[in-house]
């Protein structure tokens, strides 16, 4: 059994940058953090699913009778969405371009595995989305996950197309034809056991066809980590 300690210390630059540009926790205003120490100790830790039918399961693991060749294998959800100081730092770390937050909402996370991970993936945004955001949140968790664990952030995941965002379309058909082969393996992950990382887990589309496609790649174990679902 392995358990993983993630710190999200900022250091003594980060307070230098607070005398130029203040911050403020997103949940009660205070000043000094983007998600101060009593905020973050209210955040509603989420119930774990499976996450191939999205029903309560026993740390994650994808339910018996849910088991596909080409599926996830388990799931790991830190806070529920329903939480509104949740949404909203996962809005200011997506749309507010504010970084940092990635370190603040998994400070002090553990979580145990009984899986020794090959590789920490991310998974991508398209191109033209992360050119004008300017990075890839998902990938900014990966590396934070990936240090405390010592596993290497491997980007083998392309976006091979740019598609809506799939909370635009309503219809179950029109989000999975939106995500139908808008992923392509550019790595190596034959026998590999993988961790797949995501921001928010909602109805698992995206998370499941990234994992289809590691796993049409050869790789043996596909586990999902998000910060809420």
């Amino acid at each position: 059994m392995q358990i993983f300690w993630f710190n999200g210390g900022m250091g003594l630059w980060m307070e230098l940058l607070d005398f130029v540009y203040p911050k403020f926790c997103v949940g009660c205003g205070e000043h000094g953090s983007f998600l101060c120490e009593k905020c973050f100790g209210q955040l509603d830790i989420a119930e774990q699913i499976c996450p191939m039918c999205g029903c309560p399961s026993a740390f994650g693991w994808t339910h018996r009778k849910c088991i596909k060749e080409t599926g996830l294998d388990g799931l790991i959800c830190i806070y529920s969405y329903e939480d509104e100081i949740v949404k909203k730092a996962i809005d200011d770390l997506k749309f507010g371009f504010i970084r940092e937050m990635a370190g603040l909402m998994i400070r002090d996370f553990t979580f145990e595995s009984g899986i020794n991970f090959d590789y920490i993936v991310p998974l991508p945004l398209h191109f033209y989305r992360e050119n004008w955001r300017g990075f890839n949140q998902s990938k900014l968790i990966a590396d934070i996950v990936g240090k405390a664990m010592g596993v290497k952030t491997y980007k083998c995941l392309e976006r091979s197309k740019n598609t809506k965002q799939q909370a635009s379309l309503r219809l179950r058909e029109d989000r999975e034809r939106n995500l139908k082969n808008a992923f392509r393996l550019s790595g190596d992950v034959k026998g590999k056991n993988v961790l797949l990382i995501d921001d928010v887990f909602t109805s698992g589309m995206s998370m499941r066809e990234a994992a289809a496609t590691l796993k049409r790649g050869g790789a043996k174990f596909v586990w999902g980590l998000v910060l809420a679902h």
